[in-house]
């Protein structure tokens, strides 16, 4: 008989994405993050080089700036994840919504001990302690000062102008 084998995405899913706000948010404590800066927060911690900070864990890739936009779908959906497995709360107030980890998402982030949890965990733990405090406003002026540089350099490198 056949072995029939199926590919199991992991990369760029909810269930990645979502792992990585449980991450932010554990390293955040007891602070309160909307969608936004869980967002903005996500794009630091993977982009960590572009920041003046650690090495990045993910290659570069051109116009990766676009990145911090375009995975906000998927953020949410990986936030709503973490919300039924009772890993993260969603607590409303009348400024909108934000989201918490608890204390059984603390304990599940615990038992993770590979070198790629590690090294992502210092690199969000690194973000959250400069960014963390900032309200999602300056994160999001931070960012729209400095995102066109972030992948530019692939756009200009070895291209003679006229």
């Amino acid at each position: 008989m056949k072995e029939i084998r199926e590919t199991v995405k992991i990369y760029n899913t909810p269930i990645e994405i979502g792992m990585r706000s449980l991450i932010i948010l554990g390293v955040g404590g007891d602070q309160l993050m909307d969608l936004e800066k869980i967002m903005y927060l996500d794009y630091l911690c993977l982009n960590t080089s572009d920041i003046n900070g650690p090495k990045s864990l993910h290659a570069p890739i051109p116009n990766r700036g676009v990145q911090v936009f375009s995975k906000k779908e998927l953020i949410q959906k990986g936030l709503s994840i973490m919300a039924t497995k009772e890993l993260i709360t969603l607590v409303v107030m009348p400024e909108g919504f934000f989201y918490k980890i608890t204390p059984a998402g603390i304990l599940f982030l615990k038992l993770f001990q590979t070198n790629y949890f590690l090294e992502l965990n210092d690199r969000c733990r690194w973000v959250v302690s400069r960014w963390g405090s900032q309200d999602t406003d300056q994160i999001k002026l931070f960012i729209d000062n400095n995102i066109q540089k972030w992948g530019g350099d692939f756009l200009t490198s070895g291209i003679k102008t006229i």
